[in-house]
Order: C-alpha cells, then sequence, then structure tokens
C-alpha cells in the first residue's frame, strides 16, 4: 500500500511551498488508495512551537487535507532514535565525537580560506576505545557521528530522472546532538522506515539530505522508499518566495478571502503541465501524475491565483457562497450581482460596504476631480440626489440632458454618485439594490468634497 507523509516542522505558519508539499502527498495518496500520513517533526526544540503546531493542523483541515494518522510527534519517539543510534554504534557506523564547537568552526573557516567545502575532518572517526573512556570520563559532551559509507548514491527521482552524488558528497554527518536529540537526516530516516513510508514526496531543497538518508537506510540493512523532489516556489525576481514578495503562508491568503479549493487547485497545478487549469479535488486526484512535473522552479503567480479563486466562487451554489461570508438569504440578490466581479472573499465584503455606508473611494474621487467643470458634478449630484429611486434609465436620460459629458464620462460619474466606485456589476442592477437613503448620504458626501450642494 502506498504510504506518503507530510512532516513540517512548527517553526511558523504554513508558508504556501510547505503546503504545496502537503496538497501532492495528499493528491498522491488519494490517487494510489493510499494513507496520507501527519508528522510532526519537532526536535528543534529552541524554535518549535505548540502553536504553531496547532495552526499548521488548522490550516490543513481548512484545505480539507485529512490525514489517516498521526499526527506523530518526534520529540515522543526520543528513546526510539537512542535505540537505533546505539545499533549503529555497535556496528561500528557511528562514532562518539568530542569535537569542540570553537574547534569545528575553526577548521570550517581553515576550508573556506583555502577555498574547499566545508567538511568535518574525522578528528574522531578512529578513536580508541581508551581515549574515548578518558574524554568521557573528564565529562567532554559529544555527539554521535554516522561513519559515511564513502561511496557513490545513485537514485531514481520521480520529477528529476537519474540522480548521482560522488562518494565525497556526505561527510560524518551528527546523527544525536550532545543533548541526546536526533538529527533532521536521522530521525526522517527513522521515522520512514519504521512508519513504512513508500514514497517521499518533498521540496527540491531536500535533495543533497536524499543521500544521506539513503546511506542510513543502507547501513540498517533497510529498503528505502523512492523519492520526488519537487520544485521550489518563487517570486516575480526568480528568488525564493518569502515575505518581500507579500503574502506566503496560507493563513495570509485565508484572510485576502481566497478559497480553499482555489488554493488547492493552484498549488497542485503550478509548476506542472495540464490539460485544464481549472480543476475540483476529485479532478486533481483523478489526474495526479508526479510525472507531470517540471524540476525548474515554479513561479508563484498571484493573480493565476486570483483568477482560479474568482472561478470557484462562481462555481459554489448561492447558500455555499452565503455560508462562506457568514450571510443570510436576505443578502443573495446583492452577492449574486457582485459575484461577477469579486476575486476573492474578503474584495465581495468590501464590495458589500457599498451598500451600508455612502463612502467614495479614493480611485472615484480622483476621476470626479479630473472634471474641470464643477458645474457637471452640480447637476450630477443634485439630480441623482432627488430621482424616483430604481428607474436608472429615467434618471440618466435626465441627467444626459442636461449634461455636456460624453456619455462615457456620465456613466461613470453616476456609477460612483450611486455606488462610490469607478467599476462594479451593470448599474442598472446595482442602482435598483442600492438604498436610497445609502445614495443620499453619498451624494451629499461628494458635495461637501466639491462644494457644490449645500450640507445636511
Amino acid at each position: 500500500m502506498i504510504r506518503v507523509r507530510f512532516a513540517p516542522s512548527p517553526t511558523g505558519n504554513l508558508h504556501v511551498g510547505n503546503a504545496r508539499t502537503a496538497v501532492l502527498n495528499y493528491l498522491f495518496a488519494r490517487h494510489g488508495k493510499g494513507h496520507f500520513i501527519l508528522r510532526v517533526e519537532d526536535t528543534d526544540t529552541e524554535r518549535s512551537q505548540g502553536l504553531f503546531e496547532e495552526s499548521i493542523k488548522e490550516d490543513l483541515r481548512w484545505l480539507s487535507l485529512d490525514w489517516d494518522e498521526g499526527p506523530h510527534r518526534q520529540t515522543d519517539r526520543l528513546d526510539t532514535y537512542r535505540s537505533w543510534a546505539q545499533v549503529l554504534v555497535e556496528r561500528g557506523l557511528a562514532y562518539k565525537c568530542f569535537c569542540s564547537k570553537e574547534e569545528l568552526e575553526k577548521a570550517r573557516s581553515d576550508s573556506l580560506r583555502r577555498g574547499l567545502p566545508p567538511k568535518y575532518g574525522r578528528t574522531c572517526r578512529n578513536l580508541s576505545t581508551d581515549t574515548v573512556r578518558e574524554l568521557e570520563a573528564a565529562g567532554r559532551p559529544y555527539v554521535l557521528r554516522f561513519r559515511s559509507l564513502d561511496r557513490e548514491i545513485r537514485f531514481y527521482d520521480a520529477i528529476y530522472g537519474e540522480m548521482v552524488f560522488p562518494a565525497d558528497h556526505v561527510d560524518d554527518f551528527i546523527i544525536v546532538r550532545t543533548d541526546g536529540i536526533p538529527s533532521y537526516n536521522f530521525a526522517a530516516a527513522v521515522d520512514d522506515h519504521l512508519m513504512q513510508i513508500t514514497q517521499v514526496i518533498r521540496g527540491s531543497d531536500h535533495l543533497s539530505n536524499t543521500p544521506k538518508q539513503i546511506m542510513l537506510f543502507s547501513a540498517f540493512g533497510f529498503q528505502p522508499p523512492t523519492y520526488a523532489h519537487h520544485s521550489l516556489l518563487v517570486g516575480a525576481d526568480k528568488k525564493p518566495l518569502s515575505k518581500r514578495h507579500g503574502a506566503t503562508t496560507v493563513r495570509d491568503f485565508r484572510a485576502m478571502g481566497i478559497l480553499p479549493e482555489a488554493m488547492i487547485n493552484y498549488l497542485a497545478i503550478i509548476g506542472r503541465k495540464v490539460d485544464k487549469e481549472f480543476l475540483g479535488k476529485e479532478a486533481l486526484i483523478e489526474t495526479f501524475d508526479l510525472g507531470s512535473f517540471s524540476p525548474s522552479d515554479a513561479l508563484f503567480d498571484r493573480e493565476k491565483l486570483l483568477w482560479l479563486n474568482k472561478e470557484h466562487l462562481r462555481g459554489l451554489t448561492m447558500n455555499a457562497l452565503l455560508e462562506r461570508m457568514g450571510l443570510e438569504q436576505k443578502d443573495s440578490e446583492k452577492v449574486f450581482l457582485l459575484r461577477e466581479n469579486a476575486r476573492t472573499l474578503e474584495e465581495m465584503r468590501s464590495m458589500l460596504r457599498m451598500f451600508e455606508a455612502g463612502e467614495v473611494d479614493e480611485e472615484a474621487i480622483g476621476y470626479l476631480s479630473s472634471i474641470e467643470d464643477r458645474k457637471e458634478i452640480h447637476i450630477l449630484l443634485e439630480e441623482t440626489a432627488a430621482a424616483d429611486h430604481g428607474d436608472f434609465e429615467r434618471l440618466f436620460k435626465k441627467v444626459e440632458g442636461k449634461s455636456r459629458l460624453s456619455r462615457r464620462k456620465l456613466l461613470m460619474a453616476l456609477r460612483i454618485a450611486i455606488s462610490g466606485r469607478k467599476s462594479g456589476p451593470p448599474l442598472k442592477d446595482l442602482y435598483r439594490l442600492m438604498p436610497k437613503d445609502i445614495i443620499l448620504e453619498r451624494t451629499r458626501c461628494l458635495g461637501k468634497r466639491f462644494s457644490t450642494l449645500p450640507a445636511a
């Protein structure tokens, strides 16, 4: 049976890059009728926090990525890692390293100064048993290091293809730190075996870790899982997606009013060849194929996400849309009118405010300010305030008969007087639904702004 895992570190809110990893693992599992496992890799005790774990789980639930097992927390399994580390020590495949941080940093600086990659110099690799006992007796802290197998590592990656790492790529890396906490690579390898993980699907930033984990599998005599390393998300500047690009966490996009369906849809198709971009969850599961992904960095295009979100908004039933927005049935006519213009739930909420308060946005003010003849604004506001409510054609003909503005400019000015915005749904329908008292409030507000009407 297919068994995959999503293994976040609870050191912050769920980044969309990590959410993409979760989405791909979930779709792969569901496509193959397998299991999707949640594993919390919280061995970074200084940065890991319970509140971030809860935040990540909440975001996964919001995305409807229901896991079949877990969450398994690595800090609950420390004894397991120590026992497996002892197995390697007994087999002569791991050893105690007493080098201090200062010694290691000096060696690192020396290597960099000579233009060499910084690697552990294997100082403690062949210490005698007596020396080890003396150092332990003296209370010298130590880490456990894996004795690198000094051989080429080859594996087939489902996205990158054949991968080859030279024998000197992996040095004697740490598997257990001085505080007894396992390193990432060691804990991940042990967990992947014990949890019977069949495929590891993760970001390409983990490619360099894979040879270490394969060596550990080999040392234990385990069969490694198969690997697939998806591309990383980048901004328009081709640099890794970060806060400088704006919203980057699932929570950020939730606050913007992005639907979970749209978020999953976008994260599932970005960096992938697809015949159709707008896909529901079941279609994404049915068509999922790791072979369709490119290893090249994937541009995170917010406009594409917003387009997909608008399509998913339009696909919701009216009852579902009202429920997502926390609105009642009495609001359905307004929501129906606005749904063609809104790209997000937040934009929809913003647009709905035009029916509740006579505010005018600055872009609309700027447009009216471009009309040099203030008399035109006076006519427009006066007639809009005095008109019988609901009959837009009658209002337009009356204003058109008195104004010298072109039809296009006049329609725009009327839209601003009625809604306070330069864009929106068909003006005839909007006028019918706009409360009369809100129109009067808006025209008075504009009248004060342009000194064309007396203050109310």
